[in-house]
């Protein structure tokens, strides 16, 4: 059966198969503290040419082959992946739904993003809205500003059962 183009705004379990056409704006590998090193995953954030964002998840095994070869700012087509709530505890896109890249799903290089949208795929919040909490608690913002302090010491934190480490940093706003 041949997948149909489908926008990420149109997604939804049922509409399956389907074809997305996007551009992959952030990747990063992860991997929980409590399990082996061989159940990490791959995830991303990808935009489509409406400039809508969902999140994807890249089980362990075609991590190898993703990791590599998804690269940020690359273009791709992404078929017979499987869509699931996104009703994890911290949310990365405002889509009710993330994809999950399993062993059918499949991704090959496109040549096409015809975008009349933000082609980088940040959305800058002002630094007033974030002080007076004037936006969405629930997910994470993109911020421009001038670093103009920062500790020197890394401080030890812990993230759904991982210690990890932070950075804190003042930044002054120069919108």
């Amino acid at each position: 059966m041949r997948s149909r183009k489908a926008y990420i705004s149109e997604l939804t379990p049922e509409l399956n198969p389907c074809t997305i056409n996007v551009k992959l704006l952030r990747s990063w590998r992860y991997r929980e503290a409590t399990i082996p090193i061989t159940h990490r995953h791959f995830e991303m954030i990808v935009m489509d040419e409406k400039g809508d964002k969902i999140h994807v998840i890249v089980k362990n095994g075609r991590l190898t082959f993703l990791d590599k070869s998804f690269k940020e700012d690359m273009v791709v087509l992404i078929s017979n992946f499987n869509v699931i709530p996104n009703n994890s505890s911290y949310k990365y896109t405002k889509h009710p739904y993330k994809i999950s890249f399993d062993g059918f799903a499949t991704a090959r290089r496109s040549k096409t993003f015809d975008a009349d949208v933000n082609r980088i795929g940040f959305e800058v919040t002002k630094f007033s809205d974030i002080i007076s909490l004037n936006l969405d608690t629930e997910l994470p913002v993109d911020i421009e500003g001038e670093v103009f302090s920062w500790e020197f010491e890394l401080r030890d934190y812990e993230v759904h059962g991982c210690k990890t480490k932070m950075l804190p940093l003042k930044l002054k706003d120069t919108l």
